[in-house]
C-alpha cells in the first residue's frame, strides 16, 4: 500500500469516527430529550394528581387535614381554614352561648354570623351589618350595603349534609359552602378546588353588570348573598331583575320595583307597583313562581322549616304556605303571641313567636286570641285573653312558683280517660263572673283538656320541674291529680 492509499485510509477512518461520534451524540440527545419528556409528563401527571386550592384564583397553601371525603364520597373542608381563607373570624361554641365547646362554633364577617353544631344540618344565621365601606383591589371605594332585615334577625336553614367534627375540628360540607359563608365553589375534579369569597364576587358582579348593560347591582345585603349561587340582582335605576353572573342570561326579568333574596329558602321576594296597587310574590332561583304575586302590602317568612309566610293587607294579617295556598285568611289584627307574653317569658331571638309546637299558629282579633293548625283549620276560637301564667310573689318572697307557657307530659292519663303524650299550652281567659282563669290546650289532640284554674305553674327542685294547678287555696300536682280533679272542678269548654 502506497503513501496515498494510507492517507486515504486514515481520512476515511477519521470520517467514520466523526460519524460515529455524531450518531452517538444525536442518540444521547434523543435519549435525553425522551427522558426529559417522560419526566415532564410524569411530573405533570403527578402535579395534576396533587390537590391544590385556589382562593379568588390565587393558589393557597393548605395544611394536612384541610379536607377529606367520607365513606359516601362527600367532600368536607376544615371550618377554621375556610374562615381564614375568606376573611371571616372563627369562634368556638354556638353564637350567644359563651362557651368554648369544640363541637360547635360560629364564623363572622362584617355582615353576618353563621352558627352551627357538629352532627346537625341546621344552620343559624344572624344579620349583623357593621361594615361602612371597603376598598376593592384597584383601590376603588365600594359603597356600603344595607340589610333589608334589622340587625340580629335570625334565619334558620337546613343544609343538605350535616356539619361534622373530626379530630377535634369542625368540618363544613363543601357542597353547602355557599349556604354557610356565601362563597362560590368550583370543584370539577378531586385535585382542584376553586373558592371565590363574597368580596371577590361583589367586585365581579360590578364588572359583569356593566358588561351586560345594567346600571348597577342591588345594594341590599341579602341580595348580595345570591352571588354564591351564580345569580346577581341588577337594576336600571328603578326596576330590578336577576341574571346569571357567568352568561348574563335573564332569570327574572327587569320588571320588579323591589326584590329581596331569602337565602334560607333560596327564594326571591318580589314587589311590583301598578298605579296605586302593589303586589308581592315569591320566585325561586330557577325563575319558577312559588307564590303568585298578589295584592299584599307585605310578605315575610313565618317559618322556613314549615314553609309558611306571613302576609299583610290593609293592616290585617294572614298566612300562606309554599304552594301559595291560604292557611289563615288575611283578616286578623295580628299573627303571633302578644308582646307582653314575649317579654314575660323572655323569648330569645331563636324562638318562633308565631307558632307554638310547630303546629299551632297564634291569631288575634279585637284583643282576643285563638289558634289555627298549620293545615288551615281553626282549632281554638279567638276568645282568650292570651297565653301563659305569670307567677305572683304573694307571700313567698323566694318566688318558688315559675312562669309557665307550655308544658309537655309523656303518657298522661287525661280527663277524657285516654292516655296520651301531651304538648300543652296554658290559656288565659275570663269566666262568666269576670275572673281571670287558666286552662290547658293540647296541641297534639287539638282540644282543651281542662280549664277553670286560678293558677298553673311549675316548681323546679334539684333540676326537675313539676307542674301544679291551683283553685282557691288548694293546689294539685298536674300529672298525678288530673283525673280526680277533672271530675270535681274542671270542664271542657
Amino acid at each position: 500500500m502506497n503513501e496515498f492509499d494510507r492517507l486515504t485510509q486514515k481520512r476515511n477512518e477519521a470520517k467514520e469516527k466523526k460519524k460515529k461520534m455524531l450518531l452517538t451524540g444525536i442518540t444521547i440527545c434523543i435519549i435525553t430529550i425522551l427522558v426529559l419528556a417522560v419526566m415532564i409528563l410524569y411530573y405533570q401527571r403527578l402535579d395534576a394528581r396533587t390537590f391544590k386550592l385556589f382562593v379568588n384564583d390565587v393558589q393557597s397553601q393548605i395544611s394536612d387535614g384541610f379536607y377529606f371525603k367520607n365513606d359516601k364520597g362527600e367532600t368536607y373542608v376544615r371550618a377554621k381554614d375556610i374562615a381564614n381563607f375568606i376573611g371571616w373570624s372563627y369562634q368556638n361554641g354556638e353564637y350567644g352561648s359563651f362557651t368554648e365547646d369544640l363541637n360547635s362554633g360560629y364564623i363572622q364577617n362584617e355582615y353576618e354570623i353563621a352558627s352551627f353544631v357538629a352532627g346537625s344540618n341546621i344552620l343559624k344565621k344572624y344579620i349583623q351589618v357593621t361594615a361602612t365601606e371597603y376598598t376593592d383591589e384597584t383601590g376603588q371605594v365600594i359603597e356600603p350595603y344595607e340589610a333589608n332585615s334589622e340587625n340580629g334577625t335570625l334565619e334558620t336553614s337546613t343544609l343538605e349534609l350535616p356539619i361534622i367534627s373530626q379530630d377535634g375540628q369542625i368540618y363544613f360540607p363543601l357542597k353547602n359552602l355557599s349556604d354557610i359563608c356565601n362563597c362560590r365553589v368550583n370543584y370539577d375534579n378531586e385535585y382542584r378546588m376553586y373558592i371565590y369569597d363574597q368580596k371577590f364576587l361583589v367586585n365581579l358582579a360590578q364588572v359583569k353588570a356593566a358588561e351586560y348593560g345594567y346600571q348597577s347591582v342591588s345594594g341590599i345585603y341579602e341580595n348580595m348573598r345570591a352571588l354564591g349561587y351564580g345569580m346577581m340582582c341588577v337594576s336600571n335605576g328603578s326596576m330590578y331583575g336577576v341574571v346569571n353572573i357567568d352568561t348574563g342570561a335573564n332569570i327574572l326579568g327587569l320588571k320588579y320595583n323591589d326584590m329581596v333574596f331569602a337565602q334560607n329558602v333560596k327564594e326571591f321576594f318580589v314587589k311590583t307597583v301598578t298605579g296605586d296597587e302593589e303586589t308581592i310574590g315569591i320566585i325561586n332561583l330557577n325563575g319558577n313562581t312559588v307564590v303568585q304575586p298578589k295584592n299584599y302590602d307585605n310578605l315575610q317568612i313565618l317559618s322556613d322549616s314549615l314553609g309558611l309566610y306571613l302576609v299583610e293587607k290593609d293592616g290585617k294579617y294572614g298566612v300562606l304556605n309554599r304552594e301559595g295556598e291560604v292557611v289563615v285568611e288575611c283578616e286578623y289584627d295580628s299573627i303571633g303571641l302578644p308582646e307582653d307574653v314575649i317579654n314575660d317569658f323572655n323569648f330569645s331571638i331563636e324562638t318562633n313567636k308565631y307558632i307554638l309546637y310547630d303546629n299551632s299558629i297564634v291569631i288575634e282579633v279585637d284583643g282576643k286570641y285563638g289558634l289555627y293548625d298549620i293545615d288551615g283549620d281553626l282549632t281554638l276560637q279567638p276568645g282568650f285573653e292570651g297565653f301563659g301564667y305569670v307567677a305572683k310573689d304573694d307571700d313567698n318572697s323566694e318566688r318558688s312558683f315559675e312562669d309557665t307557657l307550655t308544658i309537655e307530659f309523656r303518657d298522661l292519663k287525661c280527663s277524657d280517660g285516654i292516655t296520651r303524650d301531651v304538648k300543652a299550652i296554658v290559656l288565659k281567659y275570663i269566666d262568666g263572673d269576670g275572673n281571670i282563669k287558666y286552662g290547658l290546650y293540647d296541641a297534639e289532640s287539638k282540644m282543651e283538656i281542662y280549664a277553670a284554674c286560678d293558677r298553673i305553674y311549675g316548681v323546679t327542685d334539684k333540676g326537675e320541674t313539676k307542674y301544679y294547678f291551683g283553685v282557691g287555696k288548694q293546689s294539685f300536682n298536674l300529672k298525678d291529680d288530673m283525673v280526680q280533679a277533672a271530675s270535681e272542678i274542671f270542664y271542657s269548654r
